[in-house]
């Protein structure tokens, strides 16, 4: 079988030696001779690309949300036989995809029995996401954690009175809808909104969108609490609906702060976020 492997040293959980550890629990399966080799930071779609065009039986990526997210985008519709491997701090990706497995369980699992699963999105003008956006405050605070998992205290210190800054001044306000049509409904004017896809939404399909009414600081960080550890629609103040679309704008026009998966993305004024039932397939264990 071949197979290649790439992994991200630099992700929350994977360690400098992860190749090696990669190879030890790929071996355990069987798999001998994989070619195991570092994420390039300089040109990581190029990579993804290249090892796709060499049709491996198997093609694995280890790393952060991140790591995943530009995994699928690149090649989840081209590549069949793609595993994703939970490396990063939180793992909503994988966690979607494999349940609460560590990544040794579920290269043990799938590799006994492997089962491609078709994967819906959400995509937030050009920008796909696989779990989850936010728009407004979140963006800011997502920042200040990135900085202070990287050490930088006083660059997060920066970037979370940003954050409380736009809690105070920006205002959204979002139409959703179904299909082209945003004429659904209007969630309230707040300067938190978001929305979720597949099974992290309450029907556990589809795409949910939801906004935090007159957010404080202790509310949006409440919300970002709930989010990672149960079910945030219990918060105080949020209101959570279905929807197949979404277009968020700003009362001061200016460009929105909008996460996607983790990442921060380039939106512009104006968000307009659609559903994508099959965007992606990976494998996973049946």
């Amino acid at each position: 079988m071949k197979t290649i492997a790439l992994f991200n040293p630099a992700s929350g959980s994977v360690s400098a030696d992860g190749g090696e550890r990669l190879k030890v629990e790929l071996e355990k399966s069987g798999i001998r001779g994989a070619d195991i080799i570092q994420t390039d930071s300089n040109d990581f779609v190029g990579q993804l690309k290249s090892v796709a065009a060499q049709n491996p039986d198997l093609f694995v990526v280890w790393g952060g949300d991140g790591t995943l997210k530009g995994a699928l985008e690149t090649v989840g519709q081209i590549s069949p036989n793609l595993l994703l491997l939970p490396g990063g701090t939180m793992n909503l990706l994988p966690r979607s995809i494999h349940g609460e497995k560590p990544w040794e369980q579920i290269i043990a699992d799938v590799l006994v029995a492997p089962k491609r699963k078709m994967l819906p999105a959400g995509k937030a003008n050009d920008e796909l996401f696989f779990c989850a956006m936010m728009a407004g405050a979140p963006a800011r605070f997502a920042e200040a954690r990135e900085s202070l998992r990287k050490g930088d205290l006083v660059k997060a210190a920066a970037e979370a009175r940003v954050a409380i800054d736009t809690l105070n001044t920006l205002h959204l306000d979002a139409r959703y809808g179904d299909g082209y049509s945003f004429g659904g409904g209007q969630l309230p004017t707040t300067s938190v909104i978001g929305a979720v896809v597949g099974s992290l939404t309450k029907e556990g399909k589809g795409m949910e969108v939801a906004a935090l009414a007159s957010p404080t600081t202790g509310g949006a960080l409440n919300v970002l609490w709930t989010s990672f550890f149960s079910d945030w629609r219990t918060a105080p103040g949020v209101t959570a609906v279905q929807a197949s679309s979404l277009e968020i704008g700003s009362d001061e026009g200016g460009d929105i702060p909008v996460i996607a998966d983790g990442e921060h993305i380039e939106a512009g004024p104006t968000v307009r976020v659609s559903f994508i039932e099959e965007a992606a397939q990976c494998l996973t264990a049946a």
